[in-house]
């Protein structure tokens, strides 16, 4: 079995202040980077000012503020770019633990890409792609007798600002792609966190791409929440996903009651899960007896909740893996199978008192007690006999 997180607050503490040494740690590098950089500078920029091909009479720089952003925007950025590697380093070893195999294969491939991209492509288009464009563009639109003059530092303002819109762009699709893996469309968390990393990538962009680049933002937002969109296609589908939180109810003696439903379709051969008390959390998979991988999932979310019961909709619960078993015997978990794939309790064509059949089981296995009719609830007369039309059985009943 993969590595499952065993996380109480002291551990999680623990990741906290291991988070905070590694941002410090780059932080740290960030600054050390820059102030080498900034020793270098002014040769940095003059070695860029050079490959646009102009005479030094054509270029001009209005005053000494933009100077000033030119050097240091330059080395904010260059420190950036050369402790990528190291930020993607650690990052990578902060969340390799907590991932499974498959997960910590895709998200470390979306890193290396990512550094790829940041620190190969960010060069590139300062030193060979802006000059090209930049003077591809001036020389295509030039006016006959009309002196030429050149503010670099708007120049400046234009390649810097798309340069950051790279990176940003390439962040966000990123921090997107992770959030895809790690929560299903079918998650309730999914829709609140790619729209807050939507809205982060917005508001950044919008100020990186203040002034001449402002145009620019609107089209950019559109194409990153279409990639965006593609993206979530292209993922492997992770079938596990937790579609209700639910709550806790305490007892009379002052126990917690935290009930989970599976809603394991067994293939799609189980019946459709009915309403659901509020109380309970629901998780929705395709299968966990025939699919390691969901084991994984499901027992991440099993953990991630201090849940008390486990309600499995399809089968009695015997033929739930063997490493699933033995993490709920050792957290002290319920487990509690409705058997509604033997179709048993109903009329096999009344499918009205069927559906009420399996919403009372739910209603009494999340420790609510329904209004029920007592006059249809008749004994279960045993294999091969089927119960007359309008009755039920609950041969449950004595557990509950």
């Amino acid at each position: 079995m993969g590595a499952v997180p065993t996380d109480d607050l002291d551990d999680i503490m623990t990741h906290v202040n291991e988070a905070f040494t590694h941002t410090k740690n780059w932080l740290i590098s960030f600054i050390c980077t820059s102030i080498i950089i900034s020793l270098f500078i002014d040769d940095i920029i003059s070695i860029w000012i050079s490959k646009f091909q102009f005479e030094i009479s054509e270029l001009t720089v209005y005053s000494p503020e933009r100077w000033l952003r030119m050097r240091w925007g330059s080395v904010m950025l260059g420190g950036f770019v050369v402790t990528t590697p190291y930020a993607a380093y650690l990052l990578n070893r902060f969340v390799k633990p907590g991932l499974l195999p498959l997960e910590r294969k895709f998200i470390r491939s979306l890193i290396i890409f990512s550094t790829f991209i940041v620190c190969i492509i960010v060069p590139l288009s300062w030193y060979i792609f802006s000059p090209t464009i930049l003077v591809g563009f001036s020389n295509n639109t030039e006016i006959a007798n009309i002196s030429k003059s050149y503010d670099i530092s708007i120049i400046y303002s234009i390649v810097l600002g798309i340069s950051w819109s790279i990176v940003i762009t390439i962040i966000s699709l990123t921090s997107q792609s992770v959030s895809g893996i790690l929560f299903d469309d079918d998650n309730i968390e999914s829709n609140p966190i790619k729209w807050r990393i939507h809205m982060i990538t917005f508001f950044v962009l919008y100020l990186v791409l203040s002034g001449p680049l402002s145009p620019i933002w609107l089209p950019l937002v559109i194409s990153i929440t279409l990639l965006t969109h593609v993206i979530n296609h292209l993922l492997p589908t992770k079938n596990v996903a937790l579609i209700q939180n639910g709550f806790s109810t305490i007892n009379e003696d002052g126990s917690i009651n935290r009930v989970v439903v599976l809603d394991c379709s067994c293939e799609d051969s189980c019946p459709s899960l009915p309403n659901v008390p509020n109380n309970a959390a629901v998780i929705r998979t395709k299968s966990v007896c025939l699919n390691p991988q969901n084991n994984e999932f499901l027992i991440q979310m099993l953990n991630s909740n201090q849940y008390s019961k486990l309600v499995v909709t399809g089968c009695s619960g015997t033929p739930m893996p063997k490493n699933i078993l033995e993490y709920l015997d050792s957290k002290s978990i319920d487990l509690v199978g409705l058997s509604w794939l033997n179709q048993r309790g109903y009329h096999p064509d009344d499918l009205e008192l069927s559906k009420l059949r399996r919403e009372i089981q739910l209603d009494r296995e999340c420790f609510i007690n329904p209004d029920i009719d007592n006059s249809i609830i008749v004994n279960d007369p045993g294999w091969g006999r089927y119960i007359p039309r309008g009755y039920i059985s609950l041969p449950q009943i004595e557990e509950f």
